[in-house]
C-alpha cells in the first residue's frame, strides 16, 4: 500500500531530522576522541564510579551524582582500577583513577564521553520535536540544522560534565510547561513535575526551573482568562509536589526532612542565618540536596583575581560576563538572528503563539546568572539558552527560505547565507570545539585575549601538544598546562616551566593571560598566584597548539 503524501512527507522529515543529529554525534565522537580529559572531567567521572559503587551520593553535593553516575555505567564494563579508600575527596578520587589506569586513562573515557553524546542527540530530538510541535515540520528541520552545528554544544556535548545534561532537563522541563499551558490536565502537570525534579538531579541549577515554570503558567493565566485561577494553582501545586517526590526518589529518600542543623552550610550564608534562627526546621528535601544548594549560593566568591574578561582579572567579576562570554562564543549568524527578533518584537510588538514559554526561560537563564552566579568561568553556564534559541530562531528562518516561491529571492538567499555560514564556522575549528569564538572576538584564534578557562581553554589539547612534538622532534618541554591530568598520562615529557627556564616552552592560554591555579611550581604541585606567567606575554610565539602557545625561550 503506498504512503499517503502527509506520511511521506513525515518520513522526509524524520529522515533529515536523524542524519542531522547523526552528524552531530559524528562530530562530537570525533571531538571526544581528540580532546584530553579536561579539568572538571577528571573529577567527574570517578566521582561517578565512586557512587556506582559505594552508593554515597553526598560526595561533592553542588554537582548531583546522576549524571556522572550515567556517565560511569558504561566504563564499569572496562573494569577499572579503582578502590578508593572511604571517604575520599573529590579530587583525589581523580588522581586515584589516573594513578591507577594511566596506561588506558583516556580510553577509560571513551565510553562516558559516548553517554553524555547520547543525552544531548536526545537534547536535540526535544528540540526538533518543539520546533515541529510549535511551528511546523520546515521548522523542526532547520532547528535540528542550528543544533547540529552549533559549536558550544558541541563543545560541552562530548564531554563527562554536567553541563549538556542540565540543557537536556532545562529544555525538557521549559518543553513540558509549554505543554502544560496548552492542555491545562492533570498528565501534563506530572509531567512537567517528573521534568523539574529530573532538571534539578541532572544539575542543580536546574531549581531555578521552579521560577520558570511559576512564570510561564502566570502569563498564561493573565494573557488569555479562559480557565479559574484556582485551577492554574492546583495544577502548579502538583508540578512542584511532583519534582519534590521526583528530587527524593533520585536520592533514595536519604536525609529527607532532616532537620536543618544536620546540613553543611557555610557560615554567614542564607540557609546558615535560617538554621540559626530556626534549628528545628525541615525540609522536604534531601540533606545533600539541601547542601548543593547552599553551595551554590555561596560558590565564586573569591578573593584572589580568577575571572577573566578582555584582557582583565577580577576577584568579583562583572554582572554582564555570560552576556558578555555568549555574545562572543555565539556562531554571528545565530547572534544577528536573534538580534533581529528581538528588535523585531520591540518595533512590531508581539510574538509567535504563547512564544513567551520559550522566551522566559531565555530570560531566567540570563537574570540567574547575573544576579546568584558568581562562578564566572565560562559560557557553558548558559548554554540551555542555546537549544532554546534554536526553536525561537527555526520559524523565522523557515518564512525567509520561503520568500524563494514568494518573490522575495534575496531574503532566501540571505538565510541560505547564513545557515551556511553557521555550519562552516563550526566545521572549520573541528574537532577543537571549545576554542571556538566568533569573528567579533577574533574567532578561534583570537578567543583568548576575551575569555579563557572553560570558554577556550580546559585542558584538552595534550593530545594535540603530543603530535605537535612528536612532528617537531622535540623530546622535552618546559610546561605550564591548565589542567589537572598529569601530562606524562599523554606520553608528554616536561619540566616545569619557570622565569628562567630555556628551550622550547609551552603555556596554555589560561596561565598567559594570567589566572592562578595549581601547576608544579618549585618543584612540587600547588597553587600558582595570578600573572605568574605575564612575563611570557613580552615574548612573540613560534607556534600555536590549540589553546597552548609555543615560545623559544634563549
Amino acid at each position: 500500500m503506498q504512503a499517503s503524501p502527509p506520511e511521506r512527507r513525515r518520513s522526509r522529515t524524520l529522515a533529515l531530522i536523524g542524519c542531522l543529529l547523526a552528524v552531530f554525534a559524528a562530530q562530537a565522537w570525533l571531538a571526544a576522541r581528540r580532546d584530553s580529559v579536561t579539568i572538571d572531567e577528571f573529577a567527574h567521572l570517578p566521582v561517578g564510579l565512586y557512587a556506582l559503587k559505594t552508593g554515597d551520593l553526598s560526595l561533592d553535593p553542588i554537582n548531583p551524582p546522576h549524571t556522572r553516575m550515567l556517565a560511569a555505567l558504561p566504563v564499569l564494563l572496562e573494569a577499572p582500577a579503582f578502590s578508593p579508600p572511604p571517604g575520599t575527596a573529590e579530587w583525589a578520587l581523580g588522581y586515584h583513577l589516573m594513578q591507577a589506569n594511566a596506561a588506558r586513562y583516556h580510553e577509560l573515557f571513551l565510553p562516558a564521553r559516548a553517554t553524555i553524546i547520547a543525552l544531548t542527540v536526545l537534547l536535540g530530538i526535544v528540540v526538533a520535536c518543539w520546533a515541529g510541535q510549535l511551528y511546523g515540520a520546515s521548522s523542526a528541520v532547520l532547528a535540528a540544522f542550528l543544533f547540529a552545528f552549533s559549536p558550544a554544544l558541541l563543545a560541552h556535548g562530548h564531554l563527562v560534565t554536567l553541563d549538556a545534561s542540565g540543557a537536556l532537563g532545562f529544555t525538557a522541563t521549559a518543553f513540558a510547561a509549554w505543554r502544560l499551558i496548552d492542555r491545562a490536565s492533570l498528565r501534563a502537570a506530572l509531567a512537567t513535575g517528573a521534568a523539574l525534579g529530573i532538571a534539578s538531579l541532572l544539575k542543580l541549577s536546574g531549581i531555578v526551573l521552579v521560577v520558570v515554570v511559576a512564570a510561564v503558567v502566570l502569563v498564561r493565566a493573565l494573557r488569555e482568562r479562559d480557565r479559574p485561577w484556582w485551577l492554574w494553582a492546583g495544577l502548579l501545586a502538583v508540578v512542584m509536589l511532583t519534582a519534590i517526590l521526583a528530587i527524593n526518589a533520585g536520592y533514595g529518600f536519604k536525609g529527607t526532612f532532616a532537620p536543618l542543623v544536620r546540613a553543611r552550610l557555610a557560615e554567614g550564608g542564607a540557609l546558615a542565618q535560617l538554621r540559626d534562627a530556626a534549628p528545628w526546621l525541615r525540609l522536604p528535601l534531601p540533606v545533600s540536596f539541601v547542601d548543593g544548594i547552599d553551595m551554590v549560593m555561596n560558590v565564586g566568591k573569591q578573593q584572589e583575581p580568577t575571572y577573566f574578561l578582555a584582557g582583565r582579572l577580577s576577584s568579583r567579576g562583572w554582572w554582564y560576563y555570560h552576556l558578555a562570554a555568549f555574545a562572543l562564543k555565539t556562531s554571528l549568524p545565530v547572534l544577528l538572528l536573534t538580534l533581529g527578533c528581538i528588535a523585531h518584537a520591540l518595533v512590531r510588538g508581539g510574538m509567535g503563539p504563547r512564544e513567551y514559554a520559550l522566551w522566559i526561560p531565555i530570560g531566567v537563564i540570563f537574570l540567574s546568572n547575573t544576579l546568584f552566579n558568581s562562578l564566572q568561568i565560562g559560557v557553558r553556564h548558559a548554554l540551555p539558552a542555546y537549544p532554546l534559541l534554536f526553536v525561537v530562531l527555526s520559524p523565522r528562518l523557515g518564512r525567509m527560505l520561503a520568500g524563494w516561491s514568494r518573490g522575495n529571492k534575496a531574503m532566501a538567499v540571505a538565510a541560505a547565507l547564513l545557515l551556511a555560514w553557521h555550519a562552516a564556522g563550526t566545521i572549520a575549528v573541528a574537532p577543537r570545539y571549545l576554542q571556538f569564538c566568533n569573528e567579533i572576538a577574533g574567532g578561534a584564534e583570537g578567543g583568548y585575549r576575551w575569555l579563557i578557562d572553560s570558554n577556550i581553554d580546559w585542558g584538552q589539547d595534550l593530545i594535540r601538544l603530543r603530535e605537535y612534538l612528536e612532528r617537531e622532534r622535540i623530546d622535552s618541554v618546559n610546561l605550564a598546562y591548565f589542567g589537572r591530568v598529569n601530562p606524562i598520562v599523554y606520553g608528554i615529557r616536561f619540566r616545569p616551566l619557570e622565569r628562567d627556564s630555556r628551550g622550547i616552552a609551552v603555556i596554555s592560554a589560561t596561565f598567559l593571560m594570567g589566572r592562578p591555579y595549581l601547576w608544579y611550581l618549585g618543584g612540587r604541585l600547588r597553587w600558582v598566584p595570578a600573572q605568574t606567567f605575564a612575563w611570557l606575554r613580552e615574548r612573540e610565539p613560534i607556534a600555536r597548539v590549540g589553546s597552548m602557545f609555543v615560545y623559544r625561550l634563549d
